[in-house]
Order: structure tokens, then sequence, then C-alpha cells
């Protein structure tokens, strides 16, 4: 697929959206490229966005731009009808969990919470509540009055989301929340993530584990070299995707020769006993799986109309190595 691919919404009203992109993009000094290049996203409220690509795509510079840690050069971005020109509106609408740990490592989780309540400009009189609030929300009460630096990772990483609920954000952007974790702690955040989009938060949403996109994610965008390649609802791309995918588990690994006669038919192999064929439609089914026999190849398993995101991303992506 290419950027032909790209669904954009068009019976959305300004009332439906959280945040609304148009033409951005964005040049660092010095960059031979634009880490960003006209690009345009529509965010509905109340939902998950999944914001998807390689390292070095510009998701990150994106969010920056969304909450307005950085200045947007050229396009527009509005938050709630904000421009991104007032950060005040920016700063009370939305929150950050940045995927890099953004708390003082020596002091307890307490002392964190509370230091940045005050950043926060949360009152006084309920910076007590809210602590214990997001401290319950993310199971973190016996942990806080240890200090941070002692924290496991998966500990690290719920001491970053609590950080970024105190406020009770509108929309909260969430960069890669679950990277580096237990299993118990990531399945807590990904709890937390599902709770709160059901409260009415919307929730921009990076990550390289595409199984939690397709659990959480109701929209998606897939960057790649600074550009826009794909947007659109999850359960919509996935079903369009599946309408054309046959994929095959053979009953014994296929020889040399087998793959070269099936060069023609575009199979991709996932090993040497599982091949994927892309069809026209339902229609060419039978005469793929004749194919298949008159290449000698017995048929363990067949699955058709099934299509994992996984899948779908990775046949967007630019070819090459990904860039750090």
């Amino acid at each position: 697929m290419s950027g032909d691919s790209i669904q954009t919404p068009t019976s959305l009203s300004a009332d439906d959206l959280a945040i609304r992109i148009r033409g951005l993009a964005h040049r660092y000094p010095r960059a031979d490229r634009e880490a960003l290049s006209g690009v345009d996203l529509s965010i509905r409220r109340g939902t998950c966005f999944g914001l998807l690509g390689p390292n070095g795509a510009g998701k990150s510079t994106l969010i920056s731009l969304m909450t307005g840690v950085m200045d947007v050069q050229r396009g527009e971005i509005a938050v709630e009808g904000r421009p991104a020109t007032d950060r005040r509106a920016l700063r009370r609408a939305g929150a950050l969990a940045p995927q890099d740990f953004a708390f003082y490592p020596a002091l307890t989780g307490s002392e964190n919470l509370r230091f940045f309540a005050g950043l926060q400009r949360i009152p006084a009189a309920e910076i007590g509540g809210r602590i214990a609030m997001t401290a319950r929300a993310v199971q973190l009460e016996d942990w806080l009055d240890k200090p941070a630096e002692t924290y496991s990772g998966g500990l690290k990483r719920r001491l970053n989301l609590a950080i970024a609920l105190l406020g009770e954000p509108r929309i909260l952007y969430l960069d890669e929340p679950t990277v580096g974790i237990d299993a118990r702690s990531r399945q807590l955040i990904l709890e937390v993530i599902a709770g709160l989009k059901a409260r009415g938060t919307t929730i921009v949403y990076t990550s390289h584990y595409m199984e939690e996109v397709e659990q959480l994610c109701d929209d998606v965008a897939v960057i790649d070299r600074g550009r826009l390649v794909l947007t659109g609802r999850v359960e919509e791309l996935l079903s369009e995707a599946a309408a054309r995918r046959l994929t095959v588990t053979l009953a014994e690994p296929a020889p040399k020769s087998a793959r070269k006669a099936l060069a023609a038919l575009d199979a991709e192999w996932g090993g040497e006993d599982r091949v994927t064929l892309t069809l026209g439609g339902p229609g060419e089914l039978p005469a793929a799986l004749s194919s298949l026999q008159a290449a000698g190849l017995q048929v363990a398993r067949a699955e058709y109309g099934v299509s994992r995101l996984e899948t779908l991303y990775l046949s967007l992506l630019s070819s090459g190595e990904e860039e750090a």
C-alpha cells in the first residue's frame, strides 16, 4: 500500500474532534529532510488514536508539536478548537507521559507526585486527594514512600503515568508507555488506558506493540519518514486488508522449486512452511489453492479473510532499515 490508501474522515464536525491537524511540516536545524511533511490528521474526541511508525518516523516530533513543547513551523494544529499557539489552553487540555522517565529518581514517589502537582497548579487543598487517586489507579500505593530510583522498570512506567494523570487531562498523550516492562505492569497500564477511554478521555498512543494498538485503538495513523502513509478506523482497515489475504500453513516445508513456482503470485513467506498470497477477491481463492497444489504443496491449514494490524503496518513501511 501507499499514500493512496489514506482515509480521511469527511463527516466530522469541529465538535467531534479533539485534535485537528492540517498541512503540518517541521524541519530540525541542519537536517537533510523534514521530520514531518504535509501531515493531516483528525482525532476524534473520546477515542484512542494509535500513532504508528518506525523509530525516526516523526511520531515524537508530532507529539511535541501537539502538546506545545515545540513551536509549529508550518501548518495548523487545533486542540479542542484552540490553536497550538495558545500554550495555556494546550496545558489545560492535555498531559504527556513521555517515553523517557520524567521524574526525579532521588525523590520518593509521593514527593514526585506532590512536586508535579504543584507544577500543574493543582490547588493545594486537592493535591492529597489527587495523589491518592492516581496512585490507586496505577497500584503504586505501597511504593509511595520509596525513592523512585529503587523502582523496577514497570513501577517507573506507572509513576510516569500517574504524574500525567494528576491534572485529570481530557487528552492524554502516551509515548511508548509499556516499553521494557514486566507483564503485570504492562497489563495494568493497558487496563488503566482502557478505563480512561471508557470515561471519555481522548488518548494519543504510540507503541511498537501492534497487539496493544489493535486491542486499544479506535483509529490509527502510520507515519514513515515524516509522511502520513495511512489513517483510518482500525476495524475498517483490518477488514479491507483481510478481504484479500490467503495465509496457508503447509504440511511440510516447501522445496525451493515450489517457492520459485509461486514467485509470480507475489507470495510472502513466513519461514519454509507458511505462505501468504494477496488475492483480487474471494473469486480467486480456488485458483490460488490450485496453484499451491500444482506446485506440489500440501495444505495443512488455510486462513482467508483474517488480518492482523502488524501485517498491514509492515506492508506500508519504506524499504531499508529503521532510523535510530
